[in-house]
């Protein structure tokens, strides 16, 4: 997943994006970490945060 390039880009660390995602801070040190992957809402609220698309998030372009 391409979470992390994404946080880099907008200069998003962990905790500013959870705010924005409306998720634990927990929760994307987790994806962030592999251990987890994103619900479909929760990918949805992350591409928005990011201003990205799903398909980018996931790898597919």
């Amino acid at each position: 997943m391409r979470l992390n390039s994404a946080m880099e880009e907008r200069n998003l660390d962990t905790v500013a994006l959870s705010m924005v995602a409306k998720v634990s801070p927990s929760t994307v040190k987790r994806w962030l970490a592999g251990t987890f992957e994103p619900r479909h809402k929760n990918l949805v609220r992350l591409a928005d945060a990011l201003d990205v698309s799903g398909d980018y998030l996931l790898g597919r372009s």
